[in-house]
């Protein structure tokens, strides 16, 4: 997605405390509403469906995503601060990642973003809280479209959407029925902490520019919590400039890299001091 696109969807909501309001007021504004513990979608108390989808990876993403997507990813927040702090150095501005604690009274505990058609799609997974919608509600597919600011939209479950109203059309009608994403071959069920995946076919606003066929990343944080990570990322047909590249990052941070064919493997373990860095060479331009 481009940095413009990225700045009129971020713009529209700015005043990040309005918005937590309007998502927090009940329909009477001057009586407060008590969050519940209850993990149960109707919790939300929102009439009509509500997203019910898993969302344990990437792969559930992605079955949720317009044919057209070109990138998208997944985090888990919750394990590792480090690693939520990193990705949130080195991957595309979103507004869960920035704003998260001020938009919902819960944590958000995993994230997704997906990029499509020159916009995005936020995916907030959240524990069911009341929400209040005095306001105007747009139905769609029998879902409910509640508006945030401009024209963007949110609609409640598990995951939460969040995005314009033509682009959250575009993920209901795939939970609905419609084809999903089936470009991406890379992306597995693996249990990594943060998945990136991108193709080259979207150009220099992919990670490396796009100089490959296809890629993928992921980012585990160990069982026994060792002072790093572990991470893996291959490549389809990649040019010889990221090629090059990649190769450096490995071998500054001692990281194993090797070409099969056409096609390469990054593959290691890196210190937590140096996460960042290598998340920010390997997902920048």
């Amino acid at each position: 997605m481009n940095p413009k696109a990225f700045a009129i969807f971020v713009g529209a909501i700015m005043i990040v405390s309005a918005f937590a309001g309007f998502v927090l007021r009940g329909s009477n504004q001057n009586e407060a509403i008590v969050v519940s513990n209850a993990d149960s979608l109707q919790t939300f108390g929102v009439q009509g469906r509500l997203v019910d989808w898993n969302f344990d990876g990437l792969q559930d993403v992605l079955e949720m995503s317009p044919q057209s997507t070109v990138m998208a990813y997944w985090i888990n927040t919750t394990p590792s601060q480090n690693l939520t702090d990193a990705a949130r150095a080195a991957l595309p501005q979103s507004l869960g990642l920035t704003y998260g604690p001020q938009i919902y009274p819960n944590e958000i505990e995993r994230l997704a973003e997906v990029y499509f058609n020159n916009t995005l799609m936020e995916f907030h997974w959240v524990r069911p809280f009341p929400v209040g919608t005095s306001g105007l509600v747009i139905p769609y597919q029998d879902y409910m479209m509640i508006p945030t600011a401009s024209e963007y939209v949110k609609v409640m479950g598990r995951p939460t959407l969040f995005g314009s109203q033509e682009a959250t059309r575009q993920v209901l009608d795939v939970i609905s029925g419609s084809q999903p994403a089936g470009n991406f071959t890379l992306v597995d069920d693996g249990e990594a902490d943060l998945q990136v995946g991108a193709l080259g076919s979207g150009g220099a606003s992919m990670p490396l520019s796009g100089g490959y066929r296809e890629f993928y990343l992921g980012v585990s944080v160990p069982e026994d919590q060792a002072n790093g990570f572990n991470l893996y990322a291959k490549y389809l047909q990649p040019t010889e400039s990221v090629d090059q590249k990649v190769s450096d990052i490995a071998e500054k941070n001692n990281l194993s890299y090797s070409m099969v064919g056409s096609d390469a493997e990054l593959s290691g373990f890196v210190v937590k001091e140096n996460l960042q860095n290598v998340l920010v060479g390997l997902l920048g331009p």
